[in-house]
């Protein structure tokens, strides 16, 4: 589908709190399958839990599902 965009979002927490979100300085998050306005509104939902920054990489299709477990993966 033309309006599914995949992002790697590098979030930063200058001061980490120890939560869930924010256990590191900063952490990558990898989101697809959504349109730019779902995007948009979970850079917000970044922001309003505390990051001080969110920075986006648009990454291609086979990258994104390259990221994903899948059941058969061979070890």
């Amino acid at each position: 589908m033309e309006s599914e965009c995949f992002y790697k979002f590098k979030v930063t927490k200058l001061k980490p709190d120890g939560s869930y979100y924010f256990q590191k300085k900063y952490d990558t998050w990898y989101y697809g399958y959504f349109p730019y306005k779902m995007i948009l509104k979970e850079v917000w939902d970044w922001y309003k839990a505390g990051a001080d920054c969110v920075e986006l990489e648009m990454i291609t299709q086979q990258q994104f599902d390259k990221r994903l477990p899948t059941p058969f993966d061979k070890k």
